[in-house]
């Protein structure tokens, strides 16, 4: 779930939370010039964008409790922003794969890996983690009986909520003043990086696209399987649950390395977006017995739309809309945005809707519409702020660190 190509989320990430170099070529073909030609794939931006659109209207349109139980075709319609998390795992698949392929020859692999990976996602997440847990005692002193045992804090710090979350059966509790079960996506991508470089430098290049392949095949299964031996909540935070929408990136990364590859994406993409989308959205609606196929028709979507901004210097409509600059603005500052959001939802909550919209539109669709625009341009002026005054001067010290690239 920031910021340019060059980081997923960087990063989810998605979460949140890589370089556009990183999908250069290695086969006997070069790279495509829109690749090198540039220091960046504005259209990734432009996907990384769309896609923290999706999971912020997601949690902010519910509040009010306009929705009812969701079952209707709009209700069901506006509730579908969690699938931007989807999207943010394919496009980590993508990006991460292609650094590390490009980097399997360099040397100080690991060392420059998992640095970047560091000074780009660390700060603001610990830094989140640091002012809700450290203003605990002043703040709201009665979490202390509550965070501990299965709520203990350390789950967030080792990057292992999803982990806690199985275990306990549910979601963990957080601070009175913040909301961190979001971070579940954060530890998916963590226990993806910490992996998927070992995966990537003592496998053969030749047998990384088979082995991304059989992880997509097998995804529906092991999903299957995992929802009847541990439950459907363990299953949706589960990074075995995620691994075929981030090997499905990877293996779009391997394809679009060749001018074959490219050749095929370009063919192809255009149709299985247009398809994959309409099965998307008649699942979402008037068709909910396709719910049971949903992972599956993600996973080629998600695939599809991220081919579609590799592409769409070649097409004018996609252009216009994953280059955008609105879509582009919020790829940048994604990673900001996700962490941002919903851990002050409570403040949000308390003195935004509380104490401003309800009194003054009451807790109808004009105050939920209100309330999801102001939220917004708060979560925007944060995360700007953030970056502008935080995480860029912590990614500056990378000149400290000779062996890392001098770009961010």
């Amino acid at each position: 779930m920031s910021i340019s190509s060059r980081d997923p989320r960087d990063g989810v990430d998605a979460p949140a939370p890589a370089e556009a170099r990183g999908v250069s070529g290695f086969a006997a073909s070069p790279p495509p010039a829109s690749v090198t030609g540039a220091p960046h794939l504005p259209g990734l931006d432009g996907i990384r964008g769309l896609a923290i659109l999706l999971v912020m209207f997601s949690h902010f349109i519910i509040v009010g409790g306009n929705l009812g139980d969701g079952t209707g075709p709009l209700e069901r319609l506006l509730l579908s922003g969690y699938l931007g998390v989807d999207l943010f795992f394919v496009l980590s698949g993508f990006l991460i794969t292609g650094i590390l392929v490009d980097a399997k020859s360099r040397p100080h692999f690991f060392r420059t890996f998992y640095m970047r990976r560091a000074l780009r996602i660390f700060p603001l997440y610990y830094g989140m983690l640091a002012v809700a847990y450290l203003s605990v005692p002043l703040l709201s002193p009665q979490d202390a009986a509550v965070l501990r045992g299965p709520n203990s804090p350390w789950w967030y710090w080792l990057y292992a909520s999803n982990i806690g979350m199985a275990m306990k059966g549910t979601w963990l509790e957080s601070p009175t003043w913040f909301s961190l079960g979001h971070f579940w996506s954060l530890a998916v991508e963590e226990q993806f990086y910490l992996v998927w470089p070992f995966v990537v430098f003592f496998l053969q290049l030749r047998w990384l696209a088979p082995l991304c392949a059989l992880l997509v095949v097998s995804s529906p299964f092991l999903t299957g399987w995992l929802n009847s031996e541990i439950g459907a909540l363990a299953t949706y935070v589960s990074t075995l649950g995620r691994l075929g929408m981030l090997a499905a990136g990877g293996g779009l990364a391997l394809i679009y390395r060749t001018r074959r590859g490219r050749e095929k994406i370009g063919k192809w993409v255009l149709p299985v977006a247009a398809v994959s989308s309409v099965l998307l959205l008649l699942n979402r609606t008037v068709l909910p017995s396709l719910a049971m196929y949903e992972p599956l028709i993600m996973l080629v979507c998600g695939s599809a739309w991220v081919g579609l901004a590799l592409e769409c210097r070649r097409r004018g409509v996609a252009a216009v809309f994953f280059e955008s600059r609105a879509l582009r603005w919020l790829g940048k500052y994604s990673y900001g945005i996700y962490v941002y959001h919903h851990a002050l939802k409570p403040l949000w909550i308390a003195f935004l809707w509380d104490r401003g919209i309800v009194p003054l539109a009451g807790t109808g669709w004009p105050a939920t519409l209100l309330y999801t625009a102001a939220a917004t341009v708060l979560s925007l002026s944060l995360a700007w702020l953030s970056w502008h005054l935080f995480e860029a001067r912590i990614l500056a010290l990378k000149k400290h660190f000779p062996y890392l690239p001098k770009k961010a």
